[in-house]
């Protein structure tokens, strides 16, 4: 997701187009020589169909018919949901549930439910697992979720930082906490959140973009860099790493790897408005107004309504 509010230092510069991406399905990281990540999806599956008990009658040593049913089904929607038929795999555990009611089914079928972006039906599940059993970590970190796509934030941000007290390895429950905490501009606790992400699995896609988008707006603009550094050996042609890059380069007045960043960023999509926006800036402290204003243009040409306001101020 784009952001176009305003980042200000000094009395009039404006810096437009830091990013935030709140990861659920993003994209792979494609750096040569970097190993490819799966889908943040495919986290979510494991932790709620891989962690979960292959039998629901372990401790049971004969079952009635019913509960070979109950057990034949149960294990057929998992298989099908690990294959990502997750309406199959909704089918068949509730065939099971009419059987036997089992919390590891409900458990199954809310992950299912999950993928599949029935998100009230996977809440719903979550619920009657945790009525079940009351401390299943795994039903609380799925109805987080759950509830951050309904946009319950505030709920959402109860289990997820439940989840996180019992299980610190789990980088799309700090993702998703760290995007409730920017979303509250709580920026602190986003960086926190960030950072737990990137301790968890250093491949994250969009992980060091978004802490450096959070340290710019924590001026920290060296740590940025840093950030944005790793960032971009990941994923070179990300054009918004680039643009990040520049603008915490502007703010420390460098200069020329600022403009050498904003040029590539427009390199890469030549409409990307707010570096040329950005870079304006970068040619006026250079003392190529010419420059700036044309860049200024273009921007406002792009849709950049700020540009507007700085052509009238100091172009002429």
């Amino acid at each position: 997701m784009k952001m176009h509010t305003p980042f200000r230092a000094g009395l009039f510069m404006v810096i437009v187009g830091l990013f935030f991406v709140s990861t659920v399905s993003a994209q792979q990281i494609d750096a040569a020589g970097v190993k490819k990540k799966s889908d943040p999806n495919q986290q979510i599956k494991a932790v709620g169909v891989d962690s979960m008990p292959a039998s629901i009658f372990s401790t049971k040593k004969e079952l009635t018919p019913t509960e070979q049913e109950a057990e034949r089904l149960y294990l057929e929607g998992s298989k099908k949901g690990k294959s990502g038929d997750y309406k199959g795999a909704i089918e068949d555990l509730t065939q099971s549930l009419s059987l036997v009611e089992n919390s590891s089914t409900y458990m199954r079928r809310g992950f299912a439910y999950l993928l599949a972006g029935e998100f009230t039906l996977a809440m719903q599940d979550f619920n009657e697992t945790l009525r079940l059993t009351p401390t299943n970590k795994e039903a609380i970190f799925g109805r987080g979720v759950a509830r951050f796509e309904m946009k319950d934030y505030n709920e959402a941000e109860v289990d997820l930082k439940q989840y996180l007290e019992q299980v610190r390895t789990n980088a799309v429950a700090y993702n998703y906490l760290a995007a409730i905490c920017f979303m509250r501009q709580d920026y602190q606790c986003a960086l926190h959140n960030y950072s737990g992400v990137i301790r968890n699995d250093s491949l994250y896609p969009d992980a060091w973009t978004n802490r450096a988008m959070i340290r710019n707006y924590l001026h920290d603009f060296k740590g940025a860099i840093e950030d944005c550094n790793i960032a971009v050996k990941q994923a070179p042609n990300d054009k918004r790493i680039y643009n990040n890059r520049a603008s915490a380069e502007l703010f420390l007045k460098e200069y020329r790897a600022a403009l050498e960043d904003f040029n590539k960023a427009i390199q890469l999509d030549p409409k990307f408005g707010e570096a040329y926006i950005n870079r304006g800036w970068v040619h006026y402290y250079l003392n190529d107004t010419e420059a700036a204003c044309s860049d200024w243009q273009k921007s406002f040409s792009l849709g950049i309504r700020p540009a507007g306001d700085i052509m009238v101020k100091y172009c002429k």
